[in-house]
């Protein structure tokens, strides 16, 4: 016997070195994955006059030009220095000051990054800006000779026009500094930055990046420069010029004839608006009445309960903007909408055209003025060099479509109130170059929803078009946002859309397209007419309630197909689960510890760990690239479940079996097995069937 079980013993261990070395070769083989940059959102302005806040609390940016221009501004204020400007933002946002002074395109920044705070639209004063040099030093003059050239060479052949749309744009693959060409033949430079003065000077991808970094790397390129940036904020900037430790500054710096006496000035590179910043809230309609419409997002984030999609980037922004919010998470806009016209959260944030379906399907709904922030939309790819030639002829097709004025034609389409013409053409699918697999979501009308039973939209329309363009096939599964990146990282699928906004984070586990969609995300909100009218009375509401879930859109094939396949996963892995308990009690038999010590492990195992948790890991992990539909790999999961259950319920009716039993038939001629199936196996399902049922 105990030869026997070393023998078990041995195929046991070269079975679990098997399974590992395919593991670790599967790993060594990984595709090595690269970064994509993508577009970041924008945000919007707000108007009132500055006059208002004479008397009140303002701040002020230390050792800036911004002293003089608040002392005539706000003669009867009291001020407050700050040293930098998200020292400024934290103390404005938090209500220790009630507005400070900054250029304009500094402001519409914060704004972009910080929506609780706004700026006023006319600005207070009009600016220049300099770069400052060290004075008093031959090389630094000479230095600012050459910079002043070259700002000028810059402004005639419209390069420093090109690189203010770049760097004041919204599209932030475009934002990149090329350091290509540093030579350092004729020496090294220092240079000074303040990071806090987006989008001159900030920091992006944990190096200082913005127009004034860009414009000093052209010019040390230009003029064979090596250079060396240091940060620091305002004040140390100045000293660190006036001392001669930093050869110049690359911030945008006004002229005041105090620091003249001390620097020495450039040519002007940038002439802006000077403005006000106040609180968002502050400038906006009165919360507390006046038109819904008008309110401002603030007024919800504060106050109320906001719905936020699993998984979506809404949740992530309004829990940085607004960090004391009550947020509740739904599973897709579908669940938004029901918890919003049950009153169960007071908002929701989508796109303004989803904003604008959820107002035509809810009589009581409506959606703000204000824009919650800019969304660029993409088509997610997997990230692997294989799989690039996808993403890249989704871009050529969408620049081809863009061009030729076919993207309008669709876009007014999905769009637009004629549904006849909301129909996508699934005709010409050859699938000659093979088969596309793509997920979505079906609950974000107008870019993607279920109607008569098929799959419709605004994303699915471009993509079914792509397929006949390229000669693929197409087959496409819905399921909820939160399980769309998995999808594509685990090669379950090979393209990927429902209203996935393009962000940094996300572009490093997938290959976005181009933007095929930038929508202004709105908050819908109840309208509050609606309490005008007679509320629906129990058995009305129960009828308009199974209408809009059954009947609507033929939702009740839904419904049907779902019970089916809940009746098939349910047998099939009873049965299946069932099969591998008797295996897993067989396997116990060998007598082998170590056969005993892996279905103790397994069945620990499978008993500890929640059942989404298994199906998630067998569907984008295990079986992620096999293509194995979603079906038979919740039928592995769960019989994977009802087998280590059910093997433990076998296990206690074979061990309630008393041991003499065995040994009285072994004396009787028995082998081992005999015993076993014909004494030991039924006397023990007498006992166990009844927890089995």
């Amino acid at each position: 016997m105990r030869k026997n079980t070393k023998k078990v013993d041995i195929i046991i261990v070269a079975v679990i070195l098997l399974i590992i070395a395919a593991v670790v070769l599967a790993v060594m083989f990984k595709p090595e994955e690269k970064t994509q940059t993508v577009n970041a959102p924008v945000g919007s302005a707000a108007q009132v006059n500055y006059t208002d806040y004479n008397g009140k609390k303002i701040g002020i940016l230390t050792g800036s030009s911004f002293e003089p221009i608040t002392f005539e501004k706000f003669p009867n204020s009291e001020y407050l220095y700050y040293n930098s400007y998200p020292d400024l933002d934290t103390a404005l946002s938090q209500g220790h000051i009630d507005c400070f002074i900054g250029d304009m395109p500094t402001l519409r920044n914060i704004h972009k990054e910080m929506p609780e705070i706004g700026y006023l639209s006319e600005p207070i004063a009009t600016d220049d800006y300099y770069f400052l040099f060290s004075k008093n030093d031959p090389r630094t003059a000479q230095i600012c000779g050459q910079f002043n050239e070259f700002v000028g060479k810059l402004r005639d052949n419209g390069t420093l026009k090109t690189m203010d749309d770049i760097w004041f744009g919204s599209d932030e693959s475009k934002k990149i500094i090329d350091e290509s060409g540093i030579t350092g033949e004729n020496g090294s430079v220092k240079i000074v930055t303040c990071s806090s003065m987006p989008p001159f000077s900030y920091v992006k991808d944990g190096k200082i990046s913005g127009f004034c970094i860009d414009l000093s790397v052209r010019f040390c390129r230009e003029y064979g420069y090596s250079y060396t940036i240091e940060d620091a904020d305002v004040t140390p900037l100045l000293a660190g010029i006036t001392s001669g430790k930093y050869d110049f500054s690359a911030s945008p710096a006004s002229m005041t004839e105090e620091r003249k006496q001390s620097m020495l000035y450039s040519d002007s590179f940038y002439s802006a608006g000077t403005g006000l910043a106040v609180r968002a809230s502050d400038i906006s309609s009165d919360t507390s009445g006046g038109a819904v419409e008008d309110r401002p997002f603030s007024y919800y984030a504060d106050n109320k309960k906001i719905g936020v999609i699993t998984g979506g980037l809404y949740e992530v922004m309004i829990r940085e903007r607004y960090p004391n919010a009550d947020l509740y998470q739904y599973n897709n806009q579908a669940d938004l909408g029901a918890a919003l016209d049950a009153g169960l959260i007071d908002c929701f944030t989508v796109p303004r055209s989803t904003a604008e379906d959820f107002k035509k399907q809810y009589d009581g709904f409506t959606y703000l003025n204000e824009v919650f922030t800019q969304i660029p939309y993409g088509f997610a790819f997997e990230k692997s060099a294989d799989k690039e030639y996808l993403r890249d002829r989704m871009n050529e097709f969408l620049k081809k479509i863009q061009s030729d004025g076919t993207y309008d034609e669709i876009v007014s389409v999905w769009f637009g109130d004629d549904e006849d013409k909301k129909i996508v053409d699934d005709t010409g699918l050859t699938g000659e170059n093979g088969s596309l697999k793509m997920v979505t979501t079906a609950t974000m009308q107008p870019f993607s929803y279920i109607k008569n039973g098929k799959n419709v939209g605004l994303e699915i329309d471009l993509v079914t078009r792509f397929c006949r363009e390229y000669g693929y096939s197409l087959s496409i599964d819905s399921a909820e946002f939160a399980s769309l990146i998995p999808g594509i990282t685990s090669g379950m699928y090979n393209i990927a859309a429902g209203n996935i906004m393009i962000t940094a984070e996300r572009a490093e586990s997938v290959n976005f397209s181009d933007v095929y969609y930038t929508a202004d995300a709105v908050a819908v909100v109840r309208s509050e007419t609606e309490t005008e009218e007679a509320a629906p009375g129990f058995f009305d509401s129960i009828a308009q309630s199974f209408e809009k879930n059954f009947i609507r859109e033929d939702r009740w094939k839904m419904i049907i197909d779902g019970i089916g396949t809940t009746c098939l996963i349910t047998v099939m892995s009873t049965l299946f689960g069932t099969i591998l308990a008797f295996l897993i009690c067989m396997f116990r038999r060998t007598g082998s510890s170590l056969a005993n010590a892996i279905s103790n492990i397994y069945v620990k195992l499978l008993q500890g760990t929640p059942m989404v948790v298994l199906l998630m890991i067998l569907y984008y992990v295990v079986f992620g690239k096999a293509g194995l539909d979603a079906v038979w790999v919740a039928i592995i999961g769960f019989s994977l479940n009802v087998g280590a259950y059910v093997s433990e319920i076998m296990r206690s009716g074979i061990e309630s079996i008393d041991g003499g039993q065995r040994e009285a038939a072994l004396a009787l001629g028995y082998s081992g097995n005999q015993a076993f199936f014909r004494f030991i196996f039924p006397q023990a399902a007498v006992r166990f069937l009844p927890v089995y049922k």
